[in-house]
C-alpha cells in the first residue's frame, strides 16, 4: 500500500498555494443522507462525496459530530480515485489524486462507519481549519477550491425491539385498569 508521509503532504499543499494564487472551483461536499435514523448500538456508514467542477489533485478536511451520541468505529475509508494521505491531526480526512486529477458530480471522497453510543441526535459537519496546510481541496494545476459544505444529520433511537417491548409492557401494565374501570 502507497503512504505518504505528512511532510511530503505539506510541501506539496504549500507549494501549490505559492504557485497558485486565487481560490477558484465550483465544490459542494456533502453526506449521501442528509438526515438518518439509526437504532442505539446501530454501526452504519457514511459515504462524503463530492461534486468537483474544476479537477482536484487533492484535499483534506475535518469532520465534527458529538461524541457522547456516536463513535468512530475505525479510520475513514478514502474513495477508489484516492491515495491515502496522512492528515496530522489524526482523522485520516485526506487524499491525493495521482497520476490523473478528479471531477466531476458524486465523487467518493471517504465513508466513515459510525456505532451508535446514546439516543440523541447530532450534527454531522465538514470544514477546514485556516492555517493548515494539510486541509483544502487543491485544484489543477494550481489553486484551490472554495467548498461549500452541507451538512448532515443523525438521530438515534430505541431499537425496534426496545420499542415493542416497552408497548407490550406498558398494555400489560394497563390491562388490570381497564377491567376495573367502568
Amino acid at each position: 500500500m502507497f503512504s505518504l508521509k505528512r511532510e511530503t503532504v505539506v510541501v506539496g499543499l504549500v507549494t501549490l498555494v505559492c504557485l497558485g494564487g486565487a481560490a477558484r472551483g465550483g465544490l459542494i461536499v456533502r453526506f449521501d443522507t442528509p438526515e438518518r435514523t439509526v437504532g442505539l448500538s446501530d454501526v452504519f456508514t457514511i459515504d462524503i462525496l463530492a461534486d468537483v467542477g474544476d479537477p482536484l489533485v487533492g484535499w483534506g478536511f475535518d469532520l465534527s459530530f458529538d461524541p457522547s451520541i456516536l463513535s468512530l468505529v475505525d479510520s475513514p475509508a478514502i474513495g477508489p480515485m484516492w491515495i491515502p494521505a496522512s492528515a496530522p491531526d489524526g482523522d485520516g480526512l485526506a487524499g491525493l489524486a495521482f497520476p490523473d486529477s478528479v471531477s466531476g458530480a458524486g465523487v467518493l471522497l471517504a465513508s466513515v462507519t459510525f456505532s451508535a453510543v446514546t439516543l440523541g441526535e447530532t450534527d454531522l459537519t465538514l470544514s477546514t481549519t485556516p492555517g493548515d496546510l494539510t486541509e483544502g481541496f487543491a485544484l489543477d494545476p494550481t489553486g484551490f477550491a472554495q467548498p461549500v459544505f452541507e451538512s448532515a444529520h443523525v438521530f438515534v433511537v430505541p431499537e425496534p425491539a426496545t420499542g415493542l417491548l416497552c408497548a407490550i409492557v406498558l398494555s400489560i401494565i394497563g390491562l388490570p385498569a381497564r377491567r376495573w374501570s367502568w
